[in-house]
């Protein structure tokens, strides 16, 4: 139990910092409402951004998310903790090559030009101690006590065979979500930048399209 609490604490702080981070940027840019993506691992933070400050947030919208990071006996959808401590170890190894694209986008792993700037993007993005840090705190992540609280309109997109995170995943997220849109893509990529955009881009449209200038 205390473990448990300890993690959560860390998990809270990390939310916390990042849903922080959002706003100070939103507020460097001089932005006061904001149409808010989240894809992957960033929805939780996007999530307690939207319930702390929903003024800021005109609308939401979670691509390839999940509410929480591993396997419970009351959320199947996900890995549990040991495939997932697994999984991420074997990530962290190969950092910096192109590893996992065939898992988050299997339509570009063939395309050797694709492996080489995906490696790059990698390098770019983090070391292997920082991303550690992060899949240590996706793991640990559970946000399914704030979807309840979230009052903006919401949008949530999940191809139908996305190979990182089950589409289970996003129905549950999506049905937790008072009125949340929620939309099933063709497709196994779990990045929107990968694969086919255009019903994405289409999609979010018209989400968008009745918000005032």
């Amino acid at each position: 139990m205390m473990g448990e609490k300890f993690s959560s604490n860390i998990l809270n702080e990390a939310m916390r910092v990042t849903a922080e981070d959002i706003g100070t940027v939103l507020r460097a840019a001089g932005s006061r409402r904001v149409v808010l993506f989240g894809a992957s691992e960033c929805g939780p933070a996007c999530i307690k951004f939207a319930v702390d400050d929903p003024s800021r947030v005109a609308r939401l919208i979670l691509f390839g998310a999940l509410a929480k990071g591993c396997w419970s006996e009351d959320y199947p959808h996900a890995l549990r903790a040991s495939q997932y401590d697994a999984w991420s170890k074997h990530l962290i190894a190969q950092w910096g090559g192109p590893v996992g694209i065939e898992a988050f986008a299997p339509s570009l792993a063939g395309d050797q030009q694709a492996r080489a700037w995906w490696a790059g993007l990698l390098r770019a993005a983090s070391s292997p101690g920082g991303i550690s840090a992060v899949l240590e705190a996706f793991r640990d992540a559970d946000v399914r006590h704030l979807l309840p609280q979230i009052a903006v309109p919401t949008l949530v997109l999940h191809r139908r065979d996305d190979k990182a995170v089950r589409i289970a995943a996003g129905r549950d997220l999506a049905s937790r979500i008072r009125d949340a849109q929620f939309v099933e893509l063709d497709g196994n990529d779990h990045w929107f930048f990968a694969g086919d955009q255009q019903p994405v881009l289409e999609v979010i449209r018209r989400f968008t399209e009745t918000l005032k200038p």
